[in-house]
């Protein structure tokens, strides 16, 4: 079943800065990014007319040190009209306090649908998860400025647990409308989730809650990632989280960035745009920003990295082929793949 046939458009929004960056924790080889790159990155990404920003995540930096500068990342960036709507993520109370008092407009708190990967993750159980998220809300109205998101990890498929229930993904649903929350987003945190199994997922939230901007969180352990967000998309969703390059993972499962990475954002953008859905995304501009991303770690590489637009390729082929054209007879053998 699908919703909102008409409503051609969707909001991408890019998760680098935090899902990206959090993964060298378990990658020795890669570079961290300084402060100011961290802001410099953020700013083209504005540029590339990616309408959200996951800017950085408030988790303590015993945890992911890589987040350890959440607060000077923040002041550098919060404020401004860089034409992008920022958010961070928010694993608990605490990291909300922080972010509330940083001046983030957006927070998105983090629970896990699996309570195994819930405890690994957070040490804390759903029902603890929830009831932090419920004091987030409060702070969040209290100081009246702060926009609040729910993103569900592990709502599909559990590293540990296997297939998570509806269920678990319908009664953390439940409980974050009620407490007034409109944006919610599924995530598929090792990316072993299926289309049919999304587009149902999707489905059974908007048929309870049509009026919900749900978004999907995709990985690419599979490589279902892109069928996974267009089948989100046939059935309602409307926002999609990607990281340029595709370099991003899940923190309580350490398997390496380029086997289970976020689906890339210029991969996304053009699945979209191609299937003339809007995203109000500069194609090339994100394909040249997932290039940047791998020069600044020293990983990743969305499909679309390469080369940036359909017309590019083709570009590139036909130069391919003039040179092939034009060089002397016995010299052109070779160049076949």
């Amino acid at each position: 079943m699908s919703h909102h046939p008409s409503e051609r458009a969707v909001r991408i929004a890019e998760v680098f800065p935090r899902d990206g960056l959090q993964t060298l924790l378990y990658e020795p080889g890669l570079r961290q990014p300084s402060t100011a790159e961290k802001v410099d990155f953020i700013e083209r990404v504005a540029r590339t007319g990616v309408p959200e920003i996951e800017i950085t995540g408030f988790v303590h930096p015993r945890v992911i040190p890589q987040l350890a500068d959440a607060e000077q990342v923040a002041a550098a960036v919060v404020g401004r009209d860089l034409g992008a709507k920022l958010r961070a993520l928010v694993p608990n109370f605490r990291g909300a306090e922080r972010a509330i008092a940083a001046g983030v407009p957006k927070i998105s708190c983090l629970i896990a649908a699996s309570p195994t990967y819930q405890r690994l993750n957070s040490n804390m159980t759903i029902e603890d998860n929830l009831r932090d998220i419920e004091r987030t809300v409060e702070l969040a109205a209290a100081r009246g400025n702060t926009e609040v998101a729910l993103g569900m990890a592990i709502s599909f498929v559990c590293p540990y647990d296997g297939l998570v229930p509806l269920e678990s993904v319908l009664r953390i649903a439940e409980r974050g409308f009620q407490l007034g929350i409109r944006d919610i987003h599924l995530s598929d945190s090792i990316g072993l989730a299926w289309p049919s199994l999304v587009r149902d997922r999707c489905s059974a939230v908007l048929d309870r809650w049509p009026d919900v901007l749900l978004g999907l969180h995709l990985h690419t352990l599979a490589g279902t990632a892109l069928g996974n967000a267009f089948a989100g998309y046939e059935a309602g969703a409307r926002s999609f989280d990607g990281s340029a390059a595709g370099i991003g993972g899940g923190i309580a499962m350490p398997i390496h960035t380029t086997e289970m990475g976020n689906v890339a954002t210029e991969d996304l953008v053009y699945l979209f745009e191609s299937s003339g859905v809007h995203t109000g995304v500069d194609l090339a501009a994100a394909a040249a920003n997932g290039r940047h991303a791998m020069e600044l770690v020293g990983t990743g590489g969305g499909h679309v990295t390469g080369f940036g637009t359909m017309k590019r390729f083709l570009e590139i082929n036909r130069e391919h082929l003039a040179e092939i054209g034009a060089a002397p007879p016995g010299q052109s053998e070779g160049k076949g793949g």
